[in-house]
């Protein structure tokens, strides 16, 4: 007999976590941080020219990615990348929408450290990515 009452408390509980966590999510993309981001993004990724100087700076990244590992980039090399990434932040729709993720990464954080307080648990650290990803 306590085992099927203890199965109706975990059903339960589990029914209101399910409640909570829809009622969070909705919450969060209600947001103005959230908001924000989503139109930032559809206007940065509207932007041609801003996502060409992304796929120009990628390009070079990737052509060094080798290079960089070994710490055998030339300063030009250093130089033409750092060039081509300024190039790319200083379009407006990507100022924009890094600034929006900027904001909504810290309602995360905060919202993190209210679950982490609430439930005893260092719940940003404990969701981290490790080494094996």
């Amino acid at each position: 007999m306590l085992e099927a009452n203890d199965t109706k408390i975990n059903l339960t509980t589990d029914q209101e976590l399910h409640v909570s966590i829809k009622d969070f999510v909705n919450a969060l993309v209600d947001s103005p941080q959230y908001q924000l981001f989503e139109k930032t993004r559809t206007i940065f990724q509207g932007d041609q020219e801003a996502i060409g100087a992304l796929r120009e700076y990628q390009a070079k990244a990737k052509d060094l990615q080798t290079k960089q590992m070994f710490n055998i980039t030339t300063d030009e090399e250093k130089k033409d990348l750092e060039r081509l990434w300024i190039h790319f932040v200083s379009f407006q729709s990507v100022k924009d929408y890094l600034q929006a993720q900027e904001n909504l990464q810290a309602l995360c954080r905060d919202c993190a450290k209210i679950i982490s307080d609430q439930c005893g648990l260092d719940y940003a650290t404990a969701c981290g990515a490790s080494c094996c990803g």
